[in-house]
Order: C-alpha cells, then sequence, then structure tokens
C-alpha cells in the first residue's frame, strides 16, 4: 500500500491539471484485468472520473458504490509530492484528503475481484471534488444517471477517534446585490449608500441564523465577499454586492431552495440569488448497513465507535441515497504537513473487505 500510496501522491492532480489526472486514472486503471472488470472513463470540462466494476455487474445501478477523490489542492513546494515515511506516518500532499483512502478503495476492489463471485460493488473516483464537484459526482449522478443503493465515501479524516459520520449540511451559496442612490461624499443624505444596505441585510440574516458553536448541529453564515464600484472614497456607493456561504442544517431547511426563499422573504430590500448548492446529508442510525458497517467496525478496531456529524461537504451529498461517511487517521489536510496514519489505512481496508463480503 505504500508504494502504491507514493505513487498516486507524485501526481499533481490539482484542478489546473487536467493531464495529471489522465494520466493518474491511467495507472489505476492498468491494475485491473479486463477480463475480470468493467472501465468507464468520463468527462466534463476537462475534468475526469474513472467509473471501475464487475464483469456482469450493471456499473450504474451497484448495490454498494464505493466513492472518493483524485484531486488534491495545489501544494506550497514540489517536494510535498513525494510521499515521506517516518514510522506509521506518511507525508505528502492528499495522503490524508485522500489518496490515502484512494489506496484503500483500489485494493479493496482488487481483493474482491479474486473472489469467484465478487459483490454487487463500483468504485468510483472523481477528481474535481476540492472545487466543488460539479463535474465530477453531480454530473455522473445528473447526467450519466449513475444510482447506487448506498454509498460509502471514506472522506472524513479525523485525528482523535475513528467516527462514522451520518450528517453534513446543506451548502447555499448566496448572491447578495443592493441598489441605492449616487451622490457626492460631503452630502451623504443626498444619496442611498449601497453598502450600508446590503452590510445592514447581512447583518439581519446572521440575526436570524443565531450565534455559531463549533461543537453544535446548527447553520452558519460566512460573509465572504463584498465589492462596491467606486474607485474613490468622497462618492455614496450606488449599488453593492456580497456572497454569503452557508452551511444549513434541516432545522432551518430541507433544501437550498426552502432556504432562499426565507431569505428573500427576510430581506426583500435587496436581491437574494443562489450561485451554489448542495443537499443536506441525512442518514437515519437505525439503517441496516450503517449499523452492520459500526458493528464490524467496532469489531475490528476493538473500540466503540460513535455516529458524529461535520460542518463541511463531501461528493457524498450529490447521490440521495443512504450511506455512510468515514475515514483515515492524520493530520494537516491542504497544508505542508499534511500526514496519514498508515495503521488506520490498514484498519479501514479490513473493515471495508469485512463489510463488503458480510454487511
Amino acid at each position: 500500500m505504500q508504494e502504491l500510496l507514493a505513487k498516486l501522491v507524485s501526481f499533481k492532480t490539482t484542478e489546473d491539471n487536467p493531464e495529471e489526472v489522465k494520466k493518474g486514472f491511467a495507472y489505476i486503471a492498468s491494475f485491473f484485468d479486463a477480463e475480470k472488470y468493467d472501465i468507464q472513463r468520463f468527462e466534463k470540462n476537462e475534468k475526469y472520473s474513472l467509473l471501475i466494476s464487475f464483469k456482469g455487474k450493471d456499473a450504474l445501478r451497484p448495490q454498494i458504490l464505493l466513492n472518493g477523490h483524485f484531486d488534491v489542492v495545489p501544494a506550497e513546494s514540489e517536494d510535498q509530492y513525494q510521499v515521506r515515511i517516518e514510522g506509521n506516518k506518511a507525508y505528502g500532499r492528499g495522503t490524508l484528503d485522500m489518496k490515502g483512502m484512494a489506496s484503500v478503495l483500489i485494493e479493496v476492489m482488487l481483493e474482491l475481484g479474486k473472489q469467484e463471485n465478487p459483490p454487487d460493488v463500483a468504485l468510483l473516483l472523481n477528481a474535481d471534488e476540492e472545487v466543488g464537484g460539479s463535474n465530477g459526482a453531480r454530473y455522473m449522478v445528473q447526467e450519466v444517471g449513475i444510482k447506487p443503493e448506498f454509498v460509502v465515501c471514506p472522506d472524513a479524516p479525523y485525528e482523535g477517534e475513528f467516527k462514522i459520520v451520518l450528517k453534513e449540511k446543506g451548502i447555499a451559496w448566496v448572491d447578495l446585490e443592493a441598489k441605492g442612490k449616487v451622490a457626492h461624499g460631503a452630502y451623504p443624505w443626498l444619496g442611498e449608500n449601497a453598502l450600508e444596505k446590503l452590510i445592514k441585510a447581512v447583518g439581519k440574516i446572521k440575526e436570524w441564523v443565531g450565534p455559531m458553536d463549533p461543537g453544535a448541529w446548527k447553520t452558519t453564515v460566512n460573509f465572504s465577499v463584498l465589492e462596491a464600484p467606486n474607485k474613490t472614497p468622497n462618492k455614496v456607493p450606488g449599488e453593492a454586492k456580497g456572497l454569503l456561504d452557508i452551511r444549513f442544517t434541516e432545522q432551518m431547511a430541507k433544501t437550498p431552495e426552502e432556504l432562499l426563499e426565507k431569505i428573500k422573504g427576510l430581506v426583500p430590500e435587496i436581491s437574494v440569488t443562489l450561485r451554489e448548492k448542495g443537499n443536506l446529508i441525512f442518514v437515519e442510525e437505525q439503517h441496516p448497513k450503517v449499523q452492520a458497517f459500526k458493528q464490524i467496525a467496532q469489531e475490528v478496531l476493538g473500540q466503540r465507535v460513535n455516529f458524529t456529524f461535520e460542518h463541511g461537504a463531501t461528493d457524498m451529498r450529490y447521490f440521495g441515497v443512504p450511506g455512510v461517511l468515514f475515514g483515515a487517521k492524520g493530520h494537516g489536510m491542504h497544508a505542508e504537513g499534511e500526514w496519514v496514519s498508515l495503521q488506520s489505512l490498514e484498519g479501514n481496508k479490513k473493515i471495508l473487505l469485512r463489510f463488503l463480503q458480510e454487511g
């Protein structure tokens, strides 16, 4: 696994490097015998996806889909694309997020392929998760038509104890636009300041959402962009634009569209539109496969495993079916000192193999 991980990390699969993604996917595909596996490649807007399934199975309707991503954020230095092993830790760009677990998924598919009648499992690797997943997972679901019964997505790394994530917040990137009236800066009463109007509206939205709590499952708002055409201080701005990154829970809205309508009603004085959206993930704890996964994980790891939630988002949100999120142990995602625990990769491989054969 170390050798495979080192090779995967050496591919600089950043958003602006589609050729490296193609080379990496060609390398991965080379492991799979064409007599045993079906290998399909997909592309949209120079973003690539790789789908691997077993002969005789419907790749677009698997009982269980293993889903991960092959892309990484750019590294600060070239040496981060070379894996460095120190004891139980493998350092390098993407080792934790998530080429370590991509290595596990590849090995799991190869192990299952040794069986005379492997389970109905497919592996989908996408290469644009770090930039939103629109041309990868979303494209595969909405345009190619992949529809698994259950998804296993090992894209939830951890630092403390192994966890199973069943909830992820929905995403709504909301564009705001306020109109005012231009005037000379010495006579502000003759104009209407669009910036102030927009900022006041954002304040109403943030007050409606309530204070942030890092340990709570609740909606958050990040006021991330503010723009005005003014090039001089002595002018009342007549228009202003802003962008909110809202991560919402089911208590606030069930869909991004429902959330947008509520915001429109709250701040009718400005224009509100939806730029980007992502669905909630909310999986019932009592789902049979969820319970089976938890039991197997506890037996393999020899410890209690808890269900939890994540503030962020993964490609799993696009599939619209039940599933589990988990990951490898490590630290430093997207940072210079990123590392993954090799022991946790081996443990996750055992969990997956048992689950896919018994669960």
